[in-house]
C-alpha cells in the first residue's frame, strides 16, 4: 500500500479547484441519471405517458398544470436508461428550470408520482441524495490524480491495467482492482451515500480511497462469543494465529501483560468507526464490568475491498478476510453483521463446497469464497448482538494459480487508470480483439460460464447465489478469457429447500424464514435480480454503449446461452419444475427490485414489482 494519506491528493491551485467544480457536476449528472432510471423502473413514473418527437420526451404533470422535457431520452430492454441532453421543467408563469440534480427531480415530481410522499421521507431521501453526491465527487477528485501514480507504477509493464497488475508482482492486485472498481451501486440513486461519516472520515474509511486502517483486536471473554465453523472441531484461537501470527502473538502478550489468562480470553477485530462511534455506546456495561477489554497496542493493518466493512490484512496478502460490523447506513441498510450471518456463513460455505466436490464445480465453471470461522455476541437482541461480531472469509488470491487470475466483476464497470475506457474492453483487447466483434465473443463467453455455473447450482440445488457485481468474481485463463464464476458472500443467498432435500442434503437453518424456503419465488427473485439483471444485463449494456453494438445483438446472446444452460441441465430435473423455471426465466415477467420505493418509506425490506422480461424474443 502507498503511504500517501487520500488528501495529500487534494490542491488549491485554480485548476484543481475547476476540476473539482467539474467533478462535482458529473456526480450530480450520475445521481440524476440513477433517480430517472429508479423513477420510470419502479413505475413511480409511466413511460406510456410520454410524449415523443424526433428528439425529445415531454412528460405532462396534468393535474399540476406542469410539463417535463427530456432530450435524448432511451430506455434499453432492462429498463436501463440514458439521457444525452437536459431535463427541463416547465410551471406556467414561472421561467423553465433546468433539473441538475436527482434531488431537484424528486422535488419537482413529489406530487405527480404514483405513490403518495411524505414531506419528511422526501427531504431524508434529499438528504442521503446530496451525500451520495458529495461523497462520489470527491471520489473521483481523488481517482482523476490516483489514477496517474497507477500509470507511473505499471504502465511499462503491459498497455493494460488488468495485464499489468497480473504480470507485476503486487502483493495484493485483487484488492487494488477492488478499490479502484469502488464506483457505486449500478442502480440505487444514493449510490454513495454514507451517513454519518464527515467528508474526512469517508476519504480515511473508504475503499474508493485507498486507505489504510488500523483494526483493533480486542479480547473478549470466551463464553460471551459464539463461533461457527464448518469444522465444529476448530480451536478459534489457534486458527486465528495460524493466519495472522505476529498479530496473535502481540495480542497475547498484551494479555500476558494485564495477567489476563489467554485461554479465557478470543481475538476480536473491530473497525475502528465502530470502536470510536458504536462499542461505548451499545457495549459500555461489559466494557465496565471487564468482559471486553480494548487492547490499545494491538492493531491489525488492513484496507478495505470493494465493500466498506470487509477488509484484508496487509502483512498477510491471502489470509482471509474480515467481513467487520460497521453501524452506519450507506445506501439502504445498516453495514453490520447479523449473528445470522455469522453462523449460515460457515454452514452453507461446507455445504456447497462439498457440492462442488460432488460435482466437479460443475465442469469447473463455479467456485466460492468460503466463510470461514464466524463470531457473535450471544445476546437475545439480534440487533445489539449485529455490532460486535466478525465474519472470515476466504481471500481471492487463495483462488489465483497459474491459469486463473480472479478480477472483480465490479471492477470491469470502472474506467481503465491507463485509459478512459471500461476495464471490461481490457479483457476484450487481451483475449478477443478490441471491436465490437471481440465485444460479442467475450460477451457469450461470460455468458456461458455465469449461466452454466448459476443455473446449475439452481437448478440442481436450488441454491440462488446474491451474485450481483460486488459479490462476484470473473476467473479468466492465460489468455484472458472468462473461465470460472466466483461467488462470495451468502449473507442474502437462497435456498429451496424441497429441492436441496430432495438431492438427500439438509442444512440448519438459524432461524425459520432465512436462507431455505419453501416458495421458489423467493428463491428465483434473487437469482434474477441479482445475477441476470445487476450482473448479466448490466454487462450486456455497458458493452452496447462501449462499442456501439445494438443492445438486441447482446440479449440474442443471453438468450441462446441461458436456452443452451436449460438444455444442459434438462435430464438431471424434475420435468415439471424444469419446464415451470424454463418458462419463469425466459418468458415470464422479471421482479425488479424497488430502491427508490425502499428509500422513500426509510426500509432496508426487500420491495419487488415486475419488469417485462428482456430476454423474449418477440421485445
Amino acid at each position: 500500500m502507498n503511504a500517501l494519506t487520500p488528501h495529500r491528493y487534494f490542491s488549491t491551485a485554480e485548476h484543481e479547484q475547476a476540476a473539482a467544480w467539474q467533478d462535482y457536476a458529473d456526480s450530480e449528472r450520475r445521481g440524476l441519471l440513477k433517480t430517472l432510471q429508479a423513477l420510470f423502473r419502479e413505475e413511480l413514473l409511466s413511460k406510456q405517458f410520454l410524449i415523443q418527437d424526433a428528439s425529445n420526451s415531454w412528460l405532462p404533470l396534468w393535474q399540476q398544470q406542469r410539463i417535463m422535457r427530456f432530450d435524448g431520452l432511451h430506455f434499453g430492454r432492462s429498463g436501463a436508461c440514458s439521457l444525452a441532453g437536459a431535463i427541463t421543467y416547465y410551471h406556467a408563469g414561472h421561467a423553465p428550470k433546468r433539473i441538475t440534480s436527482g434531488s431537484e427531480l424528486l422535488s419537482c415530481l413529489a406530487s405527480s408520482l404514483h405513490t403518495a410522499i411524505q414531506a419528511d421521507d422526501l427531504q431524508r431521501l434529499n438528504t442521503e441524495l446530496a451525500n451520495s453526491v458529495q461523497n462520489d465527487a470527491l471520489c473521483h477528485s481523488f481517482r482523476r490524480l490516483w489514477a496517474d501514480q497507477l500509470r507511473a507504477d505499471f504502465y511499462a509493464l503491459a498497455p493494460h491495467f488488468i495485464a499489468a497488475l497480473r504480470q507485476s508482482g503486487h502483493p495484493h492486485p485483487v484488492l487494488l482492482l477492488e478499490q479502484w472498481g469502488t464506483i457505486g451501486h449500478p442502480w440505487h440513486p444514493a449510490f454513495k451515500s454514507k451517513i454519518g461519516l464527515s467528508s474526512s472520515e469517508v476519504m480515511e474509511l473508504s475503499p474508493e480511497f485507498h486507505p489504510e486502517l488500523a483494526i483493533s483486536v480486542l479480547a473478549v471473554r470466551k463464553e460471551c462469543m459464539r463461533v461457527t465453523s464448518g469444522n465444529q472441531a476448530l480451536d478459534y484461537l489457534d486458527w486465528f494465529a495460524t493466519h495472522y501470527p505476529d498479530t496473535a502473538s502481540a495480542w497475547r502478550a498484551a494479555l500476558d501483560r494485564r495477567h489476563m489468562q489467554v485461554d479465557a480470553w478470543v481475538p476480536v477485530p473491530m473497525h475502528p468507526y465502530q470502536l470510536k462511534r458504536v462499542l461505548p455506546q451499545r457495549f459500555a456495561a461489559e466494557l465496565a464490568a471487564g468482559q471486553i477489554v480494548i487492547l490499545d497496542e494491538v492493531m491489525l493493518s488492513c484496507s478495505p475491498s470493494m465493500s466498506f466493512r470487509t477488509v484484508e490484512a496487509l502483512a498477510y496478502p491471502q489470509a482471509p478476510h474480515l467481513k467487520l460490523p460497521v453501524g452506519l447506513q450507506m445506501t439502504s441498510a445498516q453495514r453490520t453483521v447479523s449473528p445470522k450471518s455469522a453462523v449460515m456463513g460457515p454452514r452453507i460455505s461446507q455445504l456447497i463446497q462439498g457440492i462442488l466436490q460432488h460435482e466437479a464445480g460443475f465442469q469447473h465453471k463455479l467456485d466460492i469464497l468460503p466463510e470461514l470461522p464466524g463470531l457473535h455476541w450471544i445476546d437475545a437482541d439480534d440487533d445489539r448482538a449485529r455490532h460486535l461480531a466478525v465474519l472470515f472469509r476466504a481471500n481471492p488470491l487463495s483462488k489465483r494459480d497459474a491459469d486463473l487470475f480472479p478480477i472483480p466483476v465490479g471492477s470491469l464497470f470502472a474506467n481503465s487508470p491507463f485509459h478512459d475506457k471500461a476495464l471490461a474492453t481490457e479483457l476484450i483487447a487481451l483475449a478477443y480483439g478490441d471491436h465490437a466483434e471481440g465485444a460479442l465473443s467475450f460477451f457469450e463467453q461470460y455468458c456461458q460460464v455465469v449461466l452454466g455455473a448459476s443455473l446449475s447450482a439452481y437448478l440442481l440445488y436450488g441454491i440462488a447465489f446474491e451474485a450481483h457485481q460486488q459479490n462476484s468474481l470473473i476467473q479468466v485463463d492465460q489468455d484472458y478469457r472468462p473461465a470460472q464464476l466466483l461467488v462470495r458472500d451468502f449473507g442474502d443467498l437462497r435456498i429451496y429447500a424441497p429441492l436441496l432435500q430432495s438431492r438427500g442434503l439438509q442444512l440448519e437453518a438459524y432461524r425459520n424464514g432465512h436462507v431455505m424456503f419453501d416458495d421458489i419465488l423467493q428463491v428465483r427473485d434473487k437469482l434474477l435480480h441479482a445475477t441476470f439483471l445487476c450482473q448479466l444485463s448490466e454487462l450486456a449494456v455497458l458493452l452496447a454503449t462501449s462499442y456501439h453494438i445494438p443492445e438486441a445483438a447482446l440479449w440474442n446472446i443471453l438468450r441462446h446461452q441461458t436456452e443452451a444452460a436449460f438444455d444442459h441441465l434438462r435430464s438431471r430435473c424434475d420435468v415439471a419444475h424444469w419446464s415451470s423455471e424454463r418458462e419463469a426465466i425466459l418468458h415470464a415477467p422479471w421482479p425488479a427490485k424497488s430502491l427508490l420505493k425502499m428509500r422513500l418509506s426509510d426500509s432496508a425490506d426487500d420491495v419487488h414489482g415486475t419488469m417485462p422480461n428482456p430476454l423474449c424474443t418477440g421485445r
